[in-house]
């Protein structure tokens, strides 16, 4: 009787497997869920498609949606599309459709459009594509377009999403080229955002603007401050301005292009340096590294963040959890890391890292050697500096040169929440609700695949303190995206691109985001 051959591992398993083989079995093993839900299930969820009340679909002649942002307020969903900005109504939750209630077209002016393919641009990127939709106070929408590479910005009413007063530069505010990334957010009345300043995207920014206090921006084509950043989120979280992005890592250029997820904060009061020393410019700029990886004898790095999540508390901590994967050249991977924002903090407070020359490795910088008070702290009335522009220039010169700190924030519990290697799509987004089942004390949190299909996790937070592996238990897997609705005929795979993904508490339901629809899912078909 012949022995049955037995097929050799494939090298991208036989890799993970070399590599992982020093981490002594700790790394998670991925179940399949409990349940997976029924692909028909979707045809009774509701859908936008970009028509108002009393139509199925959008008007004879119309374009398909190409949404950039969602904004839910209350229980009102603002979606900014490509010339269109919709007000729709998420009441009531046992609606099997969602229309707009109202509807703002911002075109770009023949003159824009003009210019802009006269810089060799084509006619569909020379539009006004929304890419900052936030809320700047009960009665305000603040919104900028990409207005055919020459971005503008402008106030609405939030009920009739009538104009407020004029138009305004969108520059260092928002992307001149709608596939950029941007983030942007509104505290104490000032607008911080973090994009490209320029029409070829070299100048990578985090600036601050409107509001009562200066405008200030981090140092121009240092390579020390940003290195090709793509940006990712920002939260606010004391007295501090926190932003989640990734980048070249200038730390490791002897490895040629490593990509790191890092964080960066700046303080809310900074009124920038002196006039010779970062005047108009953050004094108080520093970034760290952010470790998610399994560990063992040899760590493995999900170094690629994808989504972040506000903060939220869990277990009496301030919490993120952040979405990572594997670079698009290695094994297919992503991982949940959860970080406490009081250990993110205390980083900044600890070593510095610096490079003493352009062919010198980095090190950490001797404590005797920083000047004090502390670079990059806030300066406030009643200690010895009351405004950071009073800062000596010693201070001021370490920040410029030194805005790297050497120690990197770890995930709590020092590995990921959840792992997964062997998923179909790389996961991209991620949603959490610290308040589930039926006492409102699990936590669940939920993670989207770029074609939409959603995996649901219940975690345990002590578990991971515990330094335990595998503090996770995958519930379901079920799809959101509909190609009845949201596809057209022909269309690419970039239609299925999973935009944003939001817990909508009040109705139980998630809403998905793609360029052509939003799907509101219930969380759970118990």
């Amino acid at each position: 009787m012949r022995t049955p051959r037995v097929p050799p591992p494939r090298p991208a398993l036989l890799l993970l497997l070399l590599l992982l083989g020093g981490a002594h079995g700790l790394f998670p093993e991925e179940p399949p869920p409990l349940s997976v839900a029924p692909r028909d299930y979707l045809s009774h969820y509701p859908v936008f498609v970009g028509s108002g009340p009393g139509r199925l679909t959008p008007t004879e002649g119309a374009e398909d949606l190409n949404i950039q942002r969602v904004l839910r307020v209350n229980r009102t969903l603002f979606i900014g599309d490509r010339d269109n900005l919709y007000r729709v109504e998420l009441e009531p939750p046992t609606s099997t459709e969602l229309w707009y209630q109202r509807k703002l077209t911002w075109r770009s002016n023949p003159s824009d459009i003009n210019v802009c393919r006269m810089k060799g641009k084509q006619e569909g990127e020379c539009r006004n594509f929304v890419k900052v939709l936030l809320l700047r106070d009960e009665a305000t929408l603040f919104v900028c377009g990409s207005n055919a590479f020459n971005p503008l910005c402008a106030n609405y009413s939030i009920d009739t999403l009538q104009p407020l007063g004029d138009n305004i530069s969108g520059m260092a505010r928002c992307p001149y080229d709608p596939k950029h990334a941007n983030v942007a957010l509104f505290s104490e009345g000032m607008l911080f955002t973090a994009t490209v300043t320029d029409f070829l995207a070299i100048d990578a920014v985090i600036y601050r603007s409107l509001g009562d206090r200066p405008t200030l921006r981090t140092v121009k084509h240092d390579s020390k401050w940003f290195k090709e950043p793509y940006f990712v989120h920002a939260v606010e979280w004391g007295s501090h301005i926190y932003f989640f992005f990734r980048e070249i890592a200038m730390e490791f250029n002897y490895l040629e292009k490593v990509v790191v997820s890092r964080v960066a904060r700046v303080c809310k009061n900074d009124v920038g340096g002196s006039p010779r020393v970062l005047e108009k410019q953050w004094t108080s700029f520093l970034k760290a590294r952010l470790n998610c990886s399994v560990p063992g004898d040899s760590h493995f790095y999900f170094n690629v963040m994808q989504a972040v999540t506000g903060v939220v508390s869990l277990g009496g901590r301030p919490i993120v959890l952040a979405i990572f994967s594997t670079p698009s050249n290695s094994i297919p991977g992503s991982a949940v890391c959860a970080f406490d924002m009081t250990q993110v903090a205390a980083v900044f407070e600890g070593r510095f890292r610096e490079q003493k020359s352009p062919e010198s490795i980095w090190t950490p910088v001797p404590e005797d050697q920083v000047p004090r008070p502390r670079p990059g702290c806030c300066a406030a009335p009643g200690m010895q500096y009351n405004a950071s522009s009073a800062f000596p220039d010693e201070i001021l010169n370490f920040v410029k040169t030194h805005p790297l700190m050497d120690e990197a924030v770890p995930s709590l519990g020092h590995a990921p929440w959840i792992v997964r290697t062997l998923t179909r799509h790389q996961l991209t987004r991620v949603a959490v609700d610290v308040g589930a089942g039926p006492w409102g004390n699990q936590t669940v949190v939920f993670l989207g695949s770029e074609a939409g299909t959603i995996l649901k996790f219940l975690v345990w937070p002590n578990a991971s303190a515990l330094g335990t592996s595998g503090p996770s238990v995958f519930l379901e897997e079920f799809e959101t995206y509909r190609p009845d609705r949201c596809g057209r005929p022909g269309g690419s795979e970039t239609g299925q691109r999973l935009l944003s993904l939001e817990l909508d508490v009040a109705s139980g339901g998630l809403l998905a985001a793609f360029p052509h629809c939003v799907v509101r899912v219930p969380v759970a078909r118990c």
